[in-house]
């Protein structure tokens, strides 16, 4: 038989396989025709100040003596650009307001600073390093971070120093800052001052092997209780959850079971009617090859030579009913109806007739059906394993995905 061939790719692939090529042949052809080039008057740009060093990939024509038309590959660095005298001293003066704005925080003003600084060593982009002292550290250290613990209501002074450079130019600003206890709430302060008394008292007992607590505090009777450190509130939500979740589970699980047996039925569905036609046509009646097949089949399971396999279940419970009396018929239909697929249906259907019509046209008709059920059954072996290959894409896709991260994180922190 002739097979036809079919191209692999849709349009659409096609389209992009031609569109990559044509720019890949026409990018060859650019750059081998000279590429674009660098003229003295365009130059390199330089990277702004703080950048850092920018690096060009440039072909250079004429460094041959021999060969002055050969494009020689060179590697220019190229520093970053640099601030003059006069527009250094122009910046350092105008970037006073942008960094006391930066260094506030959450704060208000410098006049009434309750929460931590943010002192960083750099103005935006300006390409600017920013150095920090503070004149008491014990109330605000280089990094911002007050510790106001300690501090009255009617504040303490702080001189904080920032040294600004961009390498060659520099300039120092001060600024006063006034450092005020933290806004607490009412329970607030009311537990800071309890703290701060059983600081005082833990001091006191420190040669115990434990910490006494007070019954009674500035008049009143204290009891004490431990907190609840977790919070079993969510219980009954997972227990809900997982109620739904194995209401899911048991329903996939049902959905997969029914969906294993089909396969299983439809697998054997050519191997029953091959043995019907075999053991018909060596003179067997219906219900004889019904019951040779079935008493095999419990044989092999017994010897454990087989496993179980629904369908010759069903026809092994078939086979039960005719022994019991049940006509053929009915059990042939039952069968079906049991084994609920089109193709066991219209077995039984075969089956049912001849009891009526006779066996005379059952071989040629289960001869048919058996051709038709191998065909059937190399369809469904295609389909299970573009169902396996489609499967597998999970964990390529995967693979792919720590490939990219192996290879791209070093890179970007090559930067750093």
């Amino acid at each position: 038989m002739k097979r036809t061939w079919r191209f692999p790719f849709t349009k659409v692939q096609t389209a992009c396989v031609v569109s990559g090529i044509v720019l890949y042949v026409a990018l060859e052809l650019f750059y081998a025709a000279g590429g674009q080039a660098v003229s003295e008057g365009d130059g390199l740009k330089r990277a702004g100040p703080g950048h850092g060093e920018t690096t060009y990939n440039i072909l250079v024509s004429g460094l041959d003596r021999e060969n002055g038309n050969r494009k020689i590959p060179v590697r220019i660095p190229v520093r970053e650009r640099q601030y003059e005298a006069e527009e250094a001293k122009e910046l350092f003066q105008r970037i006073r307001p942008e960094l006391i704005k930066q260094m506030l925080g959450e704060n208000e003003s410098l006049e009434e600073v309750r929460e931590s600084l943010n002192l960083k060593n750099s103005l935006g982009d300006y390409g600017l390093r920013i150095s920090w002292e503070s004149d008491n550290p014990q109330v605000i250290d280089s990094f911002g971070i007050v510790h106001n613990e300690e501090i009255p209501e009617k504040g303490e002074q702080v001189w904080l120093r920032a040294r600004v450079t961009d390498g060659r130019h520099e300039d120092q600003y001060e600024f006063k800052v006034t450092v005020y206890p933290a806004s607490l709430t009412k329970e607030e302060k009311a537990a800071a001052d309890f703290l701060l008394w059983m600081g005082q008292m833990d001091m006191k007992q420190q040669t115990e092997d434990r910490l006494l607590l007070p019954s009674v505090y500035e008049g009143n009777r204290l009891t004490y209780f431990k907190s609840e450190e977790e919070d079993y509130r969510i219980l009954p939500v997972l227990g809900f959850l997982l109620a739904a979740l194995l209401h899911v589970k048991e329903e996939f699980d049902r959905k997969s079971q029914a969906k294993i047996r089909e396969q299983q039925l439809l697998f054997d569905y050519s191997e029953v009617v091959s043995k019907l036609v075999v053991y018909i046509g060596a003179g067997l009646t219906v219900r004889g090859a019904w019951e040779r097949i079935a008493g095999s089949y419990k044989d092999a399971v017994k010897q454990g030579k087989r496993s179980i396999r629904p369908a010759y279940e069903e026809m092994v419970k078939t086979a039960g009913q005719i022994s019991s009396g049940q006509s053929e018929g009915r059990a042939y239909s039952e069968f079906g109806r049991r084994c609920g697929l089109q193709a066991y249906i219209k077995l039984s259907a075969l089956l049912e007739q001849s009891q009526k019509n006779g066996s005379r046209q059952l071989r040629p008709a289960l001869e048919l059906e058996m051709a038709s059920a191998f065909e059937q059954r190399k369809n469904l072996a295609k389909k299970l394993g573009e169902e396996a290959g489609t499967k597998l894409l999970l964990p390529l896709f995967m693979m792919l995905g720590v490939v990219m991260v192996m290879i791209v994180v070093p890179a970007f922190l090559a930067f750093y």
